[in-house]
């Protein structure tokens, strides 16, 4: 569903003293649903483009007031929407104006980011879990305060953090961190205030990120070309080596459209129906259905047969059999290193002289995809399960079928090893 709002004066309900009612419009496909903010102007103290009202209204500095606010409360929700890549509705919109939020309780930041770590332990999220605790241990360190309370994370700390971050790093003496790894703990933080909010632990008024911007810049290329992936693929390796399963895992994670070694690893028996591969993303939740190319059918009929560790519920035989999810999640970040080690060996050894890791079967497909192969960034965009359009409004290109993202998947592995 597509949603937009404006503030516009209603001009249909003229009153006895020649004002109009100024409202928040909100348009979605079904038509437009309205709010009135209890405010009332002359039609010439109303800019309609630049949706503000001008200073020549005699209750000018309570009316601009109370649209300011209104103004804020829609952008906090927008801004909540995207980070917790939520769709809006009209209604959300409208509550975010109307609702009082009183705090439950004066939960610390610690107590609270506790609480939540520890739930999603229990989840089964371990890796953002993690990165969750390191985020919030930094800034509680940073501020010199156990006892930090949201609102006590302004912009001004933010800053603050920030700078100190880039300056010095976590430890004293120690180099500052690089601004990617900053933007990492950036986003848990806001990530966790943004939950705080919902919990209704702290007040919407007090979100430090509508004005903070958190920085990144440009990471370096992570792509094998396509020369270089088939030389690394045609590479003679003695099988039932280290080396040759890792290559292996890496070749499985390209042809399964730059899967995540996380996914990967865990795949059981019950994720493969009818030739094809069908889980779900435990990051961000989102089904995948892909289908199995025959390459990708060899490998896993490969490693089916191989006694494995875990008692085969996995697919392949790297991850020993733990109910504990924080176990699990550092076996996999183990296994990961393992095979980056391997892979930039191996990469080395082919004269190619990059730090290949587990992340480069992604951007290597997607590469291939659009550069060698002129596939649209929508197609890549949907292959790989991103968004392409605005998350927040709901306004997105139509998914492409199983059928229409197999074949370009067909043609990105044939590039690399033919027919």
């Amino acid at each position: 569903m597509s949603v937009h709002y404006k503030f516009v004066l209603d001009k249909r309900r003229k009153r006895d003293d020649k004002t109009y009612p100024l409202k928040l419009r909100i348009y979605d496909n079904d038509g437009n649903k309205e709010k009135s903010l209890d405010i009332y102007l002359h039609e010439d103290h109303w800019d309609d483009k630049g949706q503000l009202i001008l200073p020549n209204d005699p209750s000018y500095k309570s009316n601009n007031y109370r649209l300011t606010s209104a103004k804020n409360k829609v952008e906090r929700k927008v801004m909540l929407a995207e980070d917790e890549e939520e769709v809006l509705l009209p209604e959300d919109i409208i509550s975010s104006v109307t609702k009082k939020v009183v705090p439950k309780s004066k939960a610390t930041v610690r107590q609270f980011s506790d609480e939540l770590i520890a739930n999603m332990k229990l989840a089964g999220k371990a890796g953002t879990a993690m990165a969750y605790q390191d985020a919030m241990n930094s800034i509680i360190s940073f501020s010199g305060n156990e006892s930090l309370q949201f609102e006590d994370i302004t912009y001004k700390l933010l800053v603050k953090y920030n700078t100190g971050m880039l300056v010095k790093g976590m430890k004293k003496n120690s180099k500052g961190l690089k601004v990617n790894a900053i933007a990492a703990y950036m986003r848990s933080i806001r990530a966790i205030y943004n939950k705080a909010i919902k919990a209704e632990v702290v007040e919407a008024r007090y979100y430090p990120f509508l004005k903070f911007t958190i920085e990144t810049e440009e990471t370096i290329s992570r792509t094998l070309t396509l020369a270089e992936i088939r030389v690394i693929v045609e590479r003679e390796l003695k099988p039932d080596t280290p080396a040759w399963h890792n290559r292996n895992y890496f070749i499985l994670s390209f042809c399964l459209i730059g899967m995540n070694f996380a996914d990967m690893l865990t795949l059981t028996s019950g994720d493969i129906l009818d030739g094809r591969v069908v889980y779900r993303r435990n990051k961000t939740g989102r089904i995948y259905n892909i289908g199995m190319h025959p390459k990708v059918q060899e490998l896993i009929q490969y490693y089916k047969a191989v006694p494995s560790k875990s008692s085969n519920k996995f697919v392949l035989p790297m991850l020993q059999l733990t109910s504990d999810a924080l176990k699990e999640h550092n076996l996999i970040k183990q296994v990961c290193k393992n095979c980056s080690k391997h892979m930039k060996r191996i990469a080395e050894d082919c004269g190619i002289v990059k730090n290949v890791s587990t992340y480069w079967a992604r951007y290597t497909w997607a590469n291939l995809a659009k550069k060698e192969l002129h596939i649209e960034n929508s197609l890549i965009a949907d292959a790989l399960g991103h968004q392409y359009g605005n998350k927040v409004t709901g306004i997105y290109l139509d998914s492409y079928s199983n059928e229409t993202i197999d074949e370009a998947n067909r043609a990105v592995i044939e590039l690399v090893f033919g027919k």
